[in-house]
């Protein structure tokens, strides 16, 4: 009898301890999002184009708009069938709906907030030393978020872009094209 209880205890503590991990592992995965609320100007309809490494370019439609103290992002395939609709509320990530969580998504999100934060606001959003940003002659301009020490999101306005259209590459290599949608009369 006591070695059994012995290995229902040794399995409850291995149990306990996978479950810590993975929430842990849940928890050290979100992306970073300001400290404070954006002041950038809303709604937004974009067009984003996603590359990633040894995969075909994915195209989607993402709409951004505010709904009282928070923030609703909805990310559709060009046929309108969402993939990811996420509110950010006091910091927090929460899904919109039935759909589930996109991991992916909520980092592009993120990414977003971070590109549209202007640069005199990102020491208050992001904490100083937590960024950095070039600017070249001809125009072009660079921003990076660092996360202990690497980029985490490189932003790249080019030359002579059109506003609000620039590139996101985060660290594992996925590239967002970024461009407004254009309206239709």
């Amino acid at each position: 009898m006591t070695a059994s209880r012995h290995r229902a205890s040794a399995l409850r503590r291995a149990v306990g301890a996978a479950v810590l991990l993975a929430a842990l592992a849940g928890c050290a995965g979100a992306p970073p999002v300001p400290a404070r609320d954006a002041a950038f100007a809303l709604p937004r309809q974009l067009h984003v184009v996603q590359a990633a490494p040894g995969q075909p370019s994915l195209d989607t439609l993402l709409v951004v708009q505010r709904e009282g103290p928070a923030l609703r992002w909805s990310l559709f395939d060009p046929m309108g069938v969402p993939q990811a609709r996420q509110m950010l509320e006091r910091g927090k990530w929460r899904n919109d709906g039935f759909l589930r969580p996109n991991g992916q998504a909520r980092n592009l999100f993120a990414a977003l907030m971070f590109a549209w934060t202007p640069e005199t606001e990102l020491d208050a959003a992001y904490g100083a030393g937590n960024w950095q940003a070039r600017s070249e002659s001809g125009g072009a301009a660079e921003r990076e978020l660092l996360e202990h020490g690497r980029p985490r999101w490189t932003v790249r306005w080019p030359r002579a872009a059109q506003a609000d259209t620039f590139t996101v590459v985060d660290s594992d290599g996925i590239t967002w094209r970024i461009s407004p949608l254009k309206e239709q009369p």
